[in-house]
């Protein structure tokens, strides 16, 4: 290989290693001590919690405020490898996603709220199936990690119930009592 191959392929590397130390910088100390998730992961997390329950939103709570990162840390802790695998994966697909699909080339974590709005819509209503479910998955773990904080719940007067709908035995009354009969 000729000496300007040599330097081309240097520069690339610098270049790469330039990179992904950008992407891996910038995210600050952890916030949770003890934790399954990493500072990075945290960082993360609290971007998108703050995203979707911004301060001085119509509840007076953050995301951040209402313990989303501890609560899905705690929620990791408890899950199964594969379901640990996968939400990690989650959270790190959506992160990087503003590179490929816009508003601009950053990581969601460092995007003006403004842009993490646009970027939340632009992948919940993408025309792309696996974009949507991604959004999805995370509204449901945004969701779940901000209603299980009390004030949260008392703020919107959320109440615990295992009968939602009041529906009581009534459900259980209608129901044939031999369905082998019915479905042979």
């Amino acid at each position: 290989m000729s000496p300007v191959c040599w330097l081309l392929l240097g520069l690339l590397g610098l270049v790469a290693i330039a990179i992904v130390v950008r992407l891996r910088s910038g995210y600050g100390p952890p916030q949770l001590t003890d934790a399954l998730m990493n500072h990075r992961e945290q960082a993360i997390v609290a971007a998108f919690a703050n995203a979707f329950f911004p301060p001085g939103g119509p509840i007076p709570m953050s995301g951040t405020e209402a313990g989303v990162t501890g609560y899905l840390d705690d929620y990791l802790k408890r899950s199964a490898p594969l379901q640990r695998l996968l939400i990690r994966l989650l959270l790190r697909y959506l992160e990087l996603e503003p590179f490929v699909f816009g508003p601009r080339a950053s990581r969601f974590s460092k995007l003006s709220h403004a842009e993490q709005l646009a970027s939340l819509e632009s992948t919940g209503t993408s025309s792309i199936y696996f974009r949507r479910v991604s959004f999805i998955s995370l509204r449901a773990l945004m969701t779940m990690a901000y209603l299980a904080n009390e004030e949260v719940a008392r703020a919107i007067r959320m109440t615990q119930s295992a009968d939602p709908f009041s529906l009581g035995d009534r459900v259980f009354e209608q129901l044939p009592t031999n369905r082998s009969k019915e479905h042979p």
